[in-house]
This record gives C-alpha cells, sequence and structure tokens, in this order.
C-alpha cells in the first residue's frame, strides 16, 4: 500500500484517495471499515457496494465522497483495492465506475444513527459476459478461451434483449478455462485434485500468477489452476515468491 501512495499519491491514512497528478482515484475496504459504522460488501454478482467517507454525523456529497460520485466528468478512474491481514498490505481488485449511490441509516463509529452514502458500483467493462444460449460446459476450450480473452478486452458484448441468453460473471469465464486446461490435476505439483467437490468435480483453486495489485489481470495467460496445498504454498510459504517464478515459467512454456 505504501508503494501505491509513494508512486501516486493520495492520503495513505483515508478510504477514498483522489491522486492530484495523476487521473485517479483509489478505493480501500477491508474488516477494518466495520470498527467506524461503514458497510461495504462485494457482491458475487461483481456489484461493489462501498460506504463514503464521514464517521461521525450525516454524510455529505463532497470533498473525496463527490471524488466517487463525479469520476466520470473528472475523467478520473476509480481503482478498488481490499486490505489484507497485513499492516499496509491490499489486494487490487478492479477498476469500477460509479452507477448510483443512497442513502441508508447506518450508526457512525459512536454507534448513533445518521444518513449514510453508500455507492453502488461497477466493473468497467460490464458485470456480466453474454454466452449465448449455452451452459459454460457446453462450450469449446478453443472458445472458452475466446470468451475468457474477451472477457478483459472487452471484445464480447453483453446482451439483455432475450431472458432466454446465459450470461455469466466475467470472472468466472477465466476461471472455467482454467480448471479446463488443468482437467483436474494441479499444476503445480502435478498430482490429481485432492477430492472432488460438492458437484462431483476435481477441487482446484485458480490462482493469478501476477498479482492485481501488480496488474495482473483475469486474462487465460495469467491464471493456473493449483491443489489447495500449492496455492498455500504460494502465498504463506518461505520461498512463496520463488515457487511461483517456477509456475510463471511453467506457464510461458506451454503457451509455446
Amino acid at each position: 500500500m505504501n508503494d501505491i501512495h509513494e508512486k501516486y499519491g493520495g492520503n495513505r491514512y483515508s478510504g477514498i484517495a483522489p491522486c492530484s497528478d495523476y487521473p485517479y482515484v483509489f478505493i480501500f475496504f477491508g474488516e477494518s471499515g466495520e470498527w467506524h459504522g461503514y458497510d461495504d460488501e462485494l457482491t458475487d454478482s461483481g456489484i461493489f457496494y462501498y460506504t463514503g467517507e464521514g464517521r461521525d454525523g450525516d454524510m455529505t456529497m463532497d470533498g473525496r465522497n463527490a471524488a466517487i460520485r463525479n469520476h466520470k466528468q473528472n475523467r478520473d478512474e476509480l481503482h478498488v483495492f481490499e486490505s489484507e491481514d497485513g499492516a499496509w498490505q491490499v489486494t487490487y481488485v478492479g477498476e469500477y465506475e460509479y452507477r448510483d449511490h443512497h442513502h441508508p441509516r447506518l450508526p457512525d463509529r459512536n454507534d448513533k444513527m445518521r444518513d449514510a452514502i453508500r455507492f453502488e458500483l461497477v466493473p468497467v467493462g460490464g458485470l456480466e459476459m453474454d454466452v449465448g444460449t449455452r451452459d459454460l460446459d457446453e462450450i469449446s476450450t478453443e472458445e472458452l478461451r475466446e470468451k475468457a480473452e474477451d472477457s478483459v478486452t472487452g471484445g464480447s458484448k453483453t446482451t439483455t434483449e432475450s431472458t432466454s441468453r446465459t450470461t455469466y460473471p466475467r470472472s468466472e469465464v477465466v476461471k472455467q478455462y482454467a480448471l479446463r486446461v488443468a482437467d483436474g490435476v494441479c499444476q503445480g505439483c502435478g498430482d490429481d485434485a485432492p477430492f472432488l467437490d460438492e458437484d462431483g468435480d476435481p477441487f482446484l483453486e485458480v490462482h493469478h500468477l501476477h498479482r492485481r495489485s501488480d496488474g495482473g489481470a483475469d486474462h487465460p495467460n495469467n491464471v493456473i489452476a493449483l491443489c489447495p496445498n500449492c496455492h498455500r504454498r504460494v502465498h504463506h510459504g518461505k520461498n512463496g515468491e520463488k515457487f511461483n517464478e517456477e509456475l510463471i515459467q511453467k506457464s510461458e512454456e506451454w503457451l509455446r
């Protein structure tokens, strides 16, 4: 987190951090926000509900709150980060845009009810991808990769005219592609998945080779499927970074 602010500026002690020298507004959220009466939620559908700034009394639509609402007209990008357990550590969630805001009644840090501001933010490029009338399981691996790439480049557009069409969150398409390619085998250790999930499918976890906080994207070239043990090894192992470099080299060889 310190690296982000050192490079781009913005108040490192604020959940909403406009960058004076760059067209960015950084948004940070995490469990600590609950201590101050904030109610943030990143839903499975991709919508991000974010509580505005103001610890005491009614929230007002000015200052940093206005920076979120007016980011489009100010030509600023909204970039969302989630706080991790370690001090000053965050994970990049993605670029979002303002869609709406509401005024729920929420407690402030002194447990006094007040009028809050709760923003409704959506991922840039849309919430979902249109895959026609088929289920993801009915799409070939090659076409699934194309759609996974489209989910990043914007080559595929969501269609909402017909209720018979099927849409998926963009990240789900990338995830399913990674699992399809792995075919039940961990791409780290080479062992079969340790167990079957509740649907009877081999259980593997999708790993980003380049972290989102470092600019890594939900792109098929940046994801592989790992068993839980290898996935924990990458993130929590003593030589996790070295192991991740080995995985990157493997992935590059597969792509040749």
